[in-house]
C-alpha cells in the first residue's frame, strides 16, 4: 500500500478560520440590524482619529487629561460658532430660493418660449414647434408639482437633520471616551495577537491612525480651502447665493470626484437664476476652486493615503453603492487600510513570502522616558611598579 505523499490535513487549523469567518459573518449581520448604532460609532472613532495628533502635540507641555479637555473645548466653542454663524445665514437663503420658486419656473418657461420663437424663425419647418411646447409644458407640469412636494416635505427635511445632529452629538461624546481610553483599547487589540505577530499588529494600528486621521485632517482643510475661495469669489462678483453655493462646494468637495459635479450642476442651476451667462461663470468658479484644492491635496495630505487613483474610483463608486452616502466618503481610507491588510496578511499567506515589518516608532504610543546617561568610565592611569 502506497502512503499519501502529501501533508495531512490541520483540521483544528481550519476549524478555527472557519469560526472566525462564522464570527465576522454573524457579527456584521448584527451590525446591519443596527444602522444608527452603526453611525454613532463610526463618527466617534473617524473624530477620535482626527483629534489624536492635536491631543499628542499638545500632550508634550501638559497631562493628556487636560490635553483632551483642551482639545474638545475648543471642539464645542468652533462647533457652536459655526452653527451660530453660518448655519442660520444658510437657511435663510436656501429659504429665499424656495420662495421664489415660481417666478423661477416662469423665468425658464420664458426661456423656453423665446427659444422656440427663435428656433421657428431661422430654422423653420425643421423644427417641430408643437412639440416643443408639449415637452415644455410636462416638464413644467412636473417641475411645477416637485416644487410642491418640496416644500410638503420640508417637515421631514427638518427632522432628518435633527436627528443628524443628535447622532453627531451622541459621536462627539463617544469619541471623547475613545480618546480617553485609547491605551487601553489599543492594548486590548493588542492581546489578540499571538506573540509572533505582534509586530505586525503595532505596524497595523500606526498606519490606521496614519492613514485615517491623515485623511480625515487632510480633508477637513480642504474642504474649508474650497468654501473659502468659494466664497471670495462669489462675493467680488456679488452673487446673492455666495454662502448657500459655498457650502454647497464646500461639503461636496468631501466627496471624491462625484461632488464636484455635482456642486457644478447645482452652482449652475442658482447661478442661472440670475441668467444663464451667469450660472456659467459660478459653475466655473466651482470647478477652478475644486482645481486648487486638488493642487494642494499632495501638500496638506501627503503620503498619508497611499492609493492609486484607479483604486480610488473604483473604492469611492463601490463605496457608494454598496454603503451609501457613507460609502462616497470613506472609500479612500477604506481602500488604504485594505491596502494595508493586503501587505501584513493576505500576500504574505498567498504566496509565503514573509513580509518586512519597517521597525518605526508607534506614534500612538507614548514616547518611554528616556534612560538616565551612565558616564563614560575614566581611564584608570598605570600605577608604577
Amino acid at each position: 500500500m502506497i502512503a499519501s505523499s502529501g501533508a495531512p490535513i490541520n483540521w483544528r487549523l481550519v476549524g478555527r478560520y472557519a469560526l472566525i469567518a462564522i464570527g465576522i459573518g454573524v457579527f456584521l449581520y448584527v451590525l446591519s440590524l443596527i444602522p444608527k448604532t452603526v453611525e454613532v460609532f463610526v463618527i466617534a472613532i473617524l473624530v477620535a482619529y482626527a483629534l489624536a495628533p492635536i491631543v499628542r502635540g499638545l500632550q508634550r507641555r501638559m497631562p493628556r487629561a487636560v490635553a483632551i479637555v483642551v482639545v474638545y473645548t475648543a471642539l464645542v466653542l468652533l462647533t457652536a460658532a459655526f452653527f451660530l454663524l453660518l448655519i442660520p445665514a444658510t437657511y435663510d437663503q436656501f429659504q429665499l430660493v424656495l420662495a421664489n420658486a415660481p417666478a423661477y419656473i416662469d423665468a425658464a418657461r420664458n426661456f423656453i418660449d423665446a427659444a422656440q420663437v427663435y428656433l421657428k424663425q431661422h430654422l423653420g419647418p425643421l423644427i417641430a414647434t408643437n412639440q416643443i411646447s408639449q415637452i415644455e409644458a410636462a416638464n413644467m407640469d412636473k417641475l411645477s408639482s416637485a416644487v410642491e412636494a418640496g416644500f410638503g416635505s420640508l417637515s421631514l427635511l427638518v427632522l432628518g437633520i435633527g436627528n443628524a445632529i443628535v447622532i453627531v452629538i451622541f459621536g462627539v461624546t463617544l469619541s471623547y471616551f475613545l480618546l480617553a481610553n485609547s491605551d487601553a483599547i489599543r492594548d486590548s487589540f493588542y492581546s489578540l495577537f499571538p506573540d509572533r505577530l505582534q509586530s505586525h499588529a503595532r505596524y497595523f494600528s500606526r498606519e490606521v491612525a496614519r492613514v485615517v486621521g491623515g485623511f480625515i485632517i487632510g480633508q477637513l482643510i480642504l474642504v474649508a480651502i474650497t468654501f473659502l475661495l468659494t466664497y471670495i469669489a462669489l462675493l467680488i462678483m456679488h452673487q446673492p447665493f455666495a454662502l448657500l453655493l459655498s457650502v454647497i462646494a464646500g461639503v461636496c468637495y468631501a466627496i471624491p470626484y462625484v461632488g464636484v459635479v455635482i456642486s457644478t450642476v447645482l452652482g449652475f442651476l442658482l447661478g442661472a437664476l440670475q441668467g444663464w451667462p451667469t450660472g456659467v461663470i459660478v459653475a466655473l468658479i466651482i470647478v477652478v476652486t475644486s482645481k486648487v484644492s486638488d493642487f494642494l491635496v499632495p501638500k496638506v495630505m501627503g503620503d498619508s493615503v497611499g492609493v492609486s487613483p484607479i483604486a480610488i474610483i473604483f473604492a469611492v463608486f463601490a463605496g457608494g453603492e454598496l454603503f451609501g452616502l457613507w460609502g462616497l466618503l470613506l472609500g479612500i481610507p477604506a481602500a488604504a487600510l485594505f491596502k494595508v491588510i493586503w501587505m501584513l496578511w493576505l500576500h504574505p499567506w498567498l504566496t509565503g513570502r514573509p513580509v518586512v515589518i519597517p521597525d518605526v516608532p508607534d506614534a500612538t504610543e507614548p514616547a518611554p522616558a528616556a534612560k538616565p546617561a551612565v558616564p563614560a568610565a575614566s581611564p584608570v592611569a598605570p600605577t608604577a611598579s
